[in-house]
């Protein structure tokens, strides 16, 4: 009988500690998932922004103004409710410039996107001054990140890799070209900030000795990808 009883307990406690063991594997699995999956930021024709936002499943999403940093904040927290898991949103420039901040609590990662542009009133003014028609950047959840936009008429584009300063830029200027539809995807090293830049080039009559023309150019929009801990 005591045998019996002694085998009966040690099959328990070998049952209680693989089923601890299990636990721990699940756990830092489950706790690591990503509430946020994706976000798209977008700029329509007319120069407006907006936000689009995939969770996951049962994910609770709080958004605010953080007057202090002058920030927009999404704040995304685990919940025993269905939510929706797309939402939308429209945002807004502030001083030529976009800044959103993305908590995730479920996996206690925090990352950010500044966006350097004009405001809507001033992207109105200037929209016969500008190559690029709309564009839209896409996070995914492989960590990479989908640049999709579209130009005007007869613009050409360039892409170039900036070593001294780490910048993906995309150079616009007057030109022949009948394309106007263009895709890039950008990886985003750990540690290191991802940083692209529309540069626009500008030829003006110029009065002067020599000078028949005066070239110019401006940097709209500038997108700062980052991860807290980036440098």
């Amino acid at each position: 009988m005591k045998i019996t009883k002694l085998a009966s307990l040690l099959f328990v406690a070998v049952l209680t500690l693989s089923s601890c063991s299990s636990n721990e594997n699940l756990l830092p699995e489950q706790e690591n998932v990503n509430a946020l999956k994706s976000y798209k930021i977008k700029r329509d024709a007319s120069g407006a922004y907006s936000i689009d936002l995939d969770v996951d499943e049962n994910v609770k999403t709080t958004s605010f103004k953080n007057d202090e940093t002058n920030k927009n904040e999404f704040h995304f927290y685990e919940s025993d409710n269905a939510t929706s898991r797309k939402q939308s949103k429209e945002l807004l420039i502030d001083d030529q410039e976009l800044s959103i901040g993305f908590v995730d609590n479920r996996s206690n990662k925090t990352s950010n996107i500044s966006i350097i542009d004009d405001n809507i009133e001033m992207a109105k003014k200037n929209l016969e001054d500008t190559f690029l028609s709309e564009y839209s950047i896409t996070s995914n959840e492989d960590g990479t990140y989908d640049l999709d936009f579209t130009v005007k008429n007869q613009t050409t584009v360039d892409f170039v890799y900036n070593e001294e300063v780490n910048i993906y830029e995309i150079h616009l200027e007057k030109g022949k070209s009948s394309e106007l539809n263009f895709s890039r995807n950008f990886t985003k090293l750990e540690g290191e900030v991802l940083r692209i830049d529309f540069v626009n080039h500008y030829l003006s009559d110029y009065v002067g000795k020599g000078y028949k023309s005066k070239s110019s150019y401006s940097r709209k929009p500038q997108t700062v990808i980052s991860f807290d801990g980036d440098q």
